[in-house]
């Protein structure tokens, strides 16, 4: 039986779970679930799911509490409206926190089991896990994210108006954060047509209930030969914009660091606002198309570069962009587990056209993704053909995606502070 650590996902094989949250003994948590829809809200009071409203959806997500430690959760997830994103799992206290009470356990019947790690937690709300859409298929998460303020936090977090007011609905204080207000107050001034791009990644990160992260965002492009339409069109000059964004919203000097990878890995310095036009142009006289593609020594280049800077606590956002396989399968495996132990977070994005080989090329890729034996899930991966047609949103809502949650796990692994 696979155990999903907290921010690690896995693939549902069932289109009816049937999850049982379990708490301990005399813990008293009250045990919800929300039906979340675009933005990650709900629609209305009527999409959670609790004791007092034990079946909602259509009776596609029903409760039922077994004790006072169990509480099953069944799931018809076909039954669901086809715009439902995911389904949250949640805990609740109403005076005290976590801490002390004991780990929570998630079973889910011919599927995964979970830990929810609970020692020196302050706060009294937690997203356990959550079951998502993904790529047409249905996946299960541990989130084990926390909130201050109890149920009243949570419920507003998810779009329910509280008539109470308590606490803001925010994700418990954490420290090294942006202050992205001031930031964007100084890019109206120094590069106002990026601004747009910047607010985007704010709201995404906000919808997502995650204050905006000073950590140091690093691009790793492919220049293998098979690139070349893409330079050539504009299309890489679009991403690189894009990739800046991320730098410009929570990098620490507000730079991105870039590395370029096909047969070799260059390091080839860092792009800001003042520099970024222009750049395929650039990087091609410098270091043109290779033949050959290799992950792994990419990746070892990139973490030997940064782990000098490990001691400072700051997480690393590496934005991998591909558009193959690679020929190091071993060494890339390799990379990835061990710096799974590293403040490192691996967004895999691939450039993948439809065809015939299409799934060949981006199964090494989803393997990264679902990889096991790691200490937590630090890779996520998604394909888009054309890294210029999707809107800012739909772009920073796959290159986000899980990085909130490997945050959370990275802090409580120690691996972050």
């Amino acid at each position: 039986m696979t155990t999903l650590t907290p921010g690690a996902n896995a693939a549902l094989t069932v289109r009816s779970p049937l999850l049982t949250v379990i708490q301990p003994a005399g813990a008293g948590a009250d045990i919800s679930a929300f039906v979340l829809y675009a933005g990650g809200k709900v629609r209305g009071d009527d999409d959670m799911c609790f004791f007092n409203q034990p079946s909602v959806a259509g009776g596609a997500v029903t409760t039922d509490r077994q004790s006072d430690t169990e509480t099953d959760f069944v799931l018809l997830l076909d039954q669901l409206p086809d715009d439902v994103e995911k389904i949250a799992i949640t805990a609740t206290l109403d005076a005290k926190s976590f801490d002390g009470l004991g780990d929570l356990q998630i079973t889910c019947k011919n599927g995964p089991d979970m830990t929810i790690p609970t020692a020196g937690r302050s706060e009294k709300a937690l997203i356990l896990a959550e079951v998502y859409r993904r790529n047409g298929d249905w996946k299960i998460r541990n989130v084990s994210q926390g909130f201050n303020g109890g149920l009243a936090a949570l419920a507003t977090h998810f779009g329910i108006e509280v008539a109470d007011e308590g606490p803001a609905a925010e994700a418990a204080p954490q420290k090294g954060t942006v202050d992205l207000a001031k930031r964007i107050v100084k890019l109206e001034k120094d590069a106002p047509a990026l601004v747009s791009l910047v607010k985007s990644v704010g709201v995404n990160l906000e919808k997502r209930g995650s204050p905006v992260p000073m950590a140091k965002v690093c691009l790793c492009l492919d220049i293998s030969g098979s690139m070349s339409k893409l330079f050539r069109t504009g299309k890489i000059d679009t991403l690189v914009e894009r990739a800046l964004a991320l730098g410009l919203t929570f990098d620490d000097d507000g730079e991105i660091d870039v590395f370029l990878f096909g047969r070799n890995t260059h390091e080839y310095g860092s792009v800001n606002a003042a520099n970024y036009k222009g750049f395929s142009a650039r990087a091609l006289k410098d270091h043109p198309l290779e033949g050959g593609t290799r992950y792994g020594k990419a990746m070892a280049a990139i973490r030997k570069f940064y782990a000098p800077d490990f001691k400072d606590g700051l997480p690393v956002f590496v934005f991998f962009v591909t558009d193959g396989s690679t020929d190091d399968k071993p060494l890339t495996l390799k990379n990835l587990k061990e710096s799974a132990d590293e403040p490192i977070f691996w967004k895999y994005m691939g450039l993948v056209q439809e065809g015939f080989f299409a799934a060949n090329r981006t199964s090494f890729l989803q393997e990264l993704d679902d990889l096991p034996g790691r200490t937590i899930d630090n890779a996520d991966f998604f394909n888009v053909a054309d890294p210029s047609a999707p809107t800012p949103d739909e772009f920073y809502d796959e290159v986000l995606d899980e990085f909130p949650e490997w945050l959370t796990a990275a802090r409580g692994a120690g691996i972050l502070s």
